[in-house]
């Protein structure tokens, strides 16, 4: 009986412990309550409801947007209402970054800024110079404020963003010394408008800093070598038969496999990424950037190249200074390295000619004027050099590295072109020069993979409403582009014309949402470019107490309203 008693307190004993822990284990649960998702809601006016949030650590916190011109903006400090606040630097490894939603390989119709002499609109005629285009009885004329897009086509709700081009001169004044006057305005604007914006600095003719060289500009040596870049005296008409003395435009420009040119012009890109970083806004809205340093005329990457009997022989000139096309591509590798590592998770689009540099070969030679080669090695084809860079970007950068073409034309007449509605585009691709798309956007983005775009051929070929939309048209058919850059006088014209209606029937805000959809279609494992909801897990880095978070949408800061919100992360 002892034993049999002694067994029935140890089983009425075990029971006990199970009711203790079973009346612990609730009280344990909530101590260690798990990861909560909080909604705020984005409102119209910019207010945040609840305008204070207090989660704990490792909640996750989801801003449900307004609208795609909505942006969630960390603060500094706490906000003054009415005043639009400090924004955090873009930390892409803060834990608390949550600055957003981030566009990434974004679609849609974008703008090309103004270079020098920005536009303005007056009545009938331009107090300067001839109209660049007209609407009633309104002309835009080139009399706005320098490199300035017009405020009208920030604010335009049919435009996705704009491509800013600037000079590499106008920023980068001396070594070590710039000025981001031009710059900061623009990407303000971008900013306060909720849109995005392109971003490029041109050498070429008129973009190479005159300091970089290491004689002055009569050929007399500077003091310490100068900028020790070797002044190449060059002369080019690029795709203008009938160009200055039948030779072209007279310019000094440096190769671009030039070490110290590469220093020079890696510093610019270095610094102006430290500039874009300090602010989480500016870095925010910054869609693509373009590579460069190798320019012409414009924005796409090209060289001189002609030779011809009488005229300054280019490719000669560039092979007698180091120029070759195994190092052209290692300028290039060295850039999309640099722009990947200072600009983290925003994507380049590299704007092709696809014969576009001088025929130099690895030994030396050159394309004389006669069209053999110097030293009688084989000379590249016209286009291995672009070909060897975009495989280069591809392989290494992966949807970090874009391609576009800036010479889209109207749609030339149906069965013309060999990939009319064929998506991805297979080859055969159509010849250059037939009016297709280009066949080097094409076969990049063949894969399915590579994000690819255009931009409008100049405003004197593409020349009215209709010429866009039938360019559009063009993309859309025979290519997998996803968007598309036009000149803001164009943009002008047709927001002005029809009330914005093109021929075709549709405006460009309707054109840039087929975009939109085909870029979803195409692309399924890139983000959304408009996500409604924003959303970010938020980790207490402070363990001492409470750590508290501000922030904004710079749409609609300082307005007068309260326009920040609060997070408290509890410890």
């Amino acid at each position: 009986m002892k034993i049999r008693w002694q067994r029935t307190l140890g089983v009425l004993a075990g029971l006990a412990l199970l009711l203790v822990g079973a009346a612990v284990e609730p009280q344990h649960a909530t101590a260690q309550k798990k990861p909560q998702t909080h909604q705020i809601k984005v409102n119209a006016d910019g207010s945040f409801t609840p305008s204070v949030l207090r989660i704990r650590d490792g909640d996750t916190v989801e801003w449900q947007l307004n609208g795609r011109t909505n942006a969630i903006i960390p603060a500094v400090a706490e906000p003054t209402a009415g005043d639009c606040p400090s924004p955090r630097s873009f930390a892409p490894n803060d834990p608390n970054n949550f600055t957003g939603p981030m566009p990434f390989a974004l679609s849609g119709v974008f703008t090309i800024s103004p270079l020098e002499r920005g536009y303005r609109v007056e009545r009938w005629r331009c107090s300067f110079g001839r109209p660049l285009a007209s609407a009633g009885n309104q002309v835009l004329c080139a009399t706005g404020t320098p490199y300035g897009t017009m405020d009208s086509t920030w604010r335009d709700p049919n435009l996705t963003g704009v491509f800013i081009r600037l000079l590499w001169n106008d920023v980068h004044k001396a070594p070590g010394q710039f000025d981001f006057t031009l710059l900061d305005r623009e990407i303000e604007k971008a900013v306060r408008n909720g849109k995005v914006y392109l971003l490029g600095f041109k050498a070429g003719s008129t973009g190479t800093p005159d300091w970089i060289f290491s004689t002055d500009a009569n050929g007399r040596p500077r003091p310490n070598n100068g900028g020790g870049v070797t002044r190449l005296k060059l002369q080019d008409l690029g795709d203008d038969p009938t160009g200055r003395g039948g030779c072209g435009v007279p310019m000094d420009l440096g190769t671009p496999t030039d070490a110290m040119y590469q220093k020079h012009y890696f510093a610019l890109l270095t610094k102006v990424a430290e500039h874009i970083r300090a602010r989480s806004d500016w870095y925010r809205a910054l869609a693509y950037l373009k590579p460069g340093g190798a320019n012409l005329f414009t924005h796409e990457n090209r060289l001189p190249k002609h030779c011809a009997p009488g005229c300054v022989c280019n490719p000669q000139v560039f092979a007698q200074n180091g120029y070759t096309p195994s190092g052209l591509l290692n300028f290039y590798q060295q850039q999309f390295a640099l722009l990947v590592k200072q600009f983290p998770g925003k994507p380049m689009s590299y704007a092709l000619i696809q014969d576009g540099f001088p025929l130099v070969n690895d030994s030396g030679g050159w394309e004389t004027a006669k069209g053999n080669s110097s030293n009688g090695k084989q000379l590249p084809r016209g286009v291995a050099q672009t070909e060897a860079i975009l495989e280069l970007g591809q392989r290494e950068h992966g949807n970090l590295f874009v391609v576009q073409h800036n010479g889209l034309m109207r749609q030339p007449p149906r069965g013309t072109c060999p990939n009319e509605n064929e998506h991805p585009a297979k080859p055969p691709y159509a010849r250059a020069g037939t009016g297709c798309p280009n066949r080097w956007v094409l076969e990049a983005g063949a894969d399915g993979q590579t994000v690819t775009g255009f931009q409008d051929v100049n405003a004197q070929k593409v020349s009215n409403p209709a010429d866009v939309a039938s360019s559009l048209q063009n993309m859309l058919v025979n290519s997998d582009g996803v968007f598309l850059e036009i000149y803001e006088e164009r943009f002008w014209e047709i927001q002005n014309t029809n009330g914005g209606v093109l021929p075709d029937g549709k405006t460009l805000g309707q054109w840039a949402e087929l975009l939109h959809k085909r870029r979803q279609a195409f692309f399924p494992k890139l983000n959304d470019p408009f996500p409604k909801i924003h959303r970010h897990t938020l980790r207490r880095t402070n363990r001492s107490g409470a750590q508290t978070f501000y922030y904004y949408d710079p749409t609609s800061c300082g307005n007068g309203k309260p326009t920040f919100g609060t997070i408290i992360v509890e410890p």
